[in-house]
């Protein structure tokens, strides 16, 4: 524990709470933007057509919310506070590592189980998420480490 400018600054595996939160908050908005424009846009008529027979009308909130809570807190336990010690890259390819690990996990599940589920939305869904976690992976090491370095930056008087 250290005691700078009069509370406690808790480190894990070299990084604050503080630059570890600004990770978080940064991987939430990166993921957000990048799904709202693939979702909200890019890919929105791949999905429809691929699975027009399982959409529901309207989407229940709370589940993809869930989600983008719980991913996002594993992309910041897995791929940025381990990688501290390391440069931004190692952090950038364990986020790759997790969404390829992630995303191929739920779609060749889907696939294999979900009868009609398409093989092409398989991949394009896969390369999506691997490619989206180490974005948001790189984003997020960014941001810890700019917090990180102006918290242990020596004052200047």
């Amino acid at each position: 524990m250290n005691f700078s400018s009069g509370f406690a600054v808790y480190h894990f595996m070299n990084y604050s709470i503080k630059a570890l939160i600004g990770a978080y908050i940064a991987v939430l908005i990166a993921f957000a933007c990048l799904d709202g424009v693939w979702l909200g846009v890019i890919a929105m008529p791949l999905y429809q057509s691929a699975f027009d027979t399982l959409l529901r009308e309207q989407f229940i909130t709370w589940p993809w919310l869930a989600f983008y809570l719980l991913y996002c807190a594993a992309v910041v336990y897995l791929t940025i506070r381990p990688y501290a010690a390391q440069n931004l890259l190692s952090q950038s390819l364990a986020g790759f590592a997790l969404g390829a690990a992630a995303y191929g996990t739920y779609n060749l599940t889907c696939y294999s189980i979900i009868d009609d589920w398409p093989l092409t939305m398989t991949f394009v869904d896969w390369i999506w998420g691997t490619t989206a976690t180490g974005i948001i992976a790189t984003c997020g090491g960014w941001m810890a480490r700019k917090i990180q370095h102006k918290i242990s930056a020596p004052e200047v008087t």
